[in-house]
């Protein structure tokens, strides 16, 4: 009897590790939902830093010589 109580404990953890491993899974895929939010975020937020440098490398400057006067 003993053997067959071992058995079922052993079942039992294997339940618990099943269980586990699918909240595990669950959670790495919250985890790679919010990474990939995270990429699409700083790929807007450097886009934005990009059209701003380009916007400013355009823009007419004034010479010294006007500032003298």
């Amino acid at each position: 009897m003993g053997a067959l109580l071992d058995a079922v404990k052993v079942l039992k953890d294997v339940l618990r590790m099943r269980d586990d491993l699918d909240r595990l899974a669950k959670n790495v895929d919250k985890l790679a939902n919010v990474a990939n939010e995270i990429d699409k975020r700083l790929i807007r937020i450097e886009t934005m830093v990009e059209i701003a440098q380009r916007q400013t490398n355009k823009a007419p400057r004034l010479s010294s010589k006007s500032h003298d006067k």
